[in-house]
């Protein structure tokens, strides 16, 4: 009987990909050599700060193979790979203000998915209970929330930094279901990723697991599939309402 519904955050609710990354960290560059370090080159400079990222996202960047207290928050991780590129060229010392620029560009472009409010408040308005269910580290996930203002919609915000254990994992869920008081029986969980959302939603014997294929992409017959399939979130209202409740 579906009481409530998890949601993934990035790529679900959250566009903010790839390219509006990228557009954060030019951002970043110019800024810097057009008011602190005019003998940068800003398309040095970001390469060497997105190869410092990417290469810390490659080790397990969402937190979660940390032990709880122990985890590095977004702002740690994102100064110090400012900090490394930075030094290549002479100007670690600009670490700071940099990551400061780069936190400020970074609320500039997120944006969610024009689906995602009339979704949410339809099935708040249908008495779902709405939780998040997101990796990543604690501090970036919940600057994503407050200031697309999606805590409005949500009773509970459940994010692999603060609990060290990410999706796919089966655990992030079981706490999940615990602070709301539900069985996995109670719950359907809607992600992007055959991976970690389908995935850790069968890994946890919810009620459905919901797989939000927004690209149309030919799903990997060697995962094991979803209960639905839908492209947009617009159709989830409806697929919820022939759930069983």
């Amino acid at each position: 009987m579906i009481q409530a519904v998890l949601l993934d955050l990035d790529a679900t609710l959250l566009d903010y990909g790839t390219p509006a990354w990228r557009a954060t960290v030019r951002a970043v560059c110019e800024t810097l050599v057009r008011s602190l370090a005019p003998d940068l080159d800003a398309d040095a400079l970001h390469d060497a700060y997105t190869r410092r990222y990417l290469d810390h996202m490659r080790a397990g960047g969402d937190g979660a193979q940390h032990p709880p207290g122990r985890i590095p928050d977004a702002d740690s991780i994102w100064r110090e790979c400012w900090r490394q590129a930075l030094d290549e060229y002479g100007h670690a010392e600009l670490a700071g203000r940099a990551t400061d620029e780069y936190k400020r560009q970074r609320r500039r472009r997120y944006v969610l998915f024009d689906d995602v409010a009339s979704t949410l408040s339809a099935l708040r308005s249908a008495s779902y209970r709405l939780g998040l269910v997101t990796n990543g580290p604690g501090d970036a996930q919940r600057d994503k929330i407050t200031a697309t203002g999606l805590d409005r919609f949500l009773d509970l915000t459940v994010i692999s930094g603060e609990v060290a254990v990410s999706k796919p994992d089966r655990r992030i869920f079981e706490i999940t279901l615990e602070r709301m008081g539900l069985e996995p029986a109670d719950v359907c969980h809607v992600g992007d990723s055959l991976v970690t959302d389908v995935g850790g939603a069968l890994n946890a014997g919810l009620g459905a697991s919901i797989w939000l294929n927004r690209s149309r992409a030919v799903r990997d017959p060697l995962l094991r599939p979803p209960s639905h399939e839908i492209t947009s979130l617009h159709e989830l209202p409806a697929l919820m309402l022939h759930a069983p409740r």
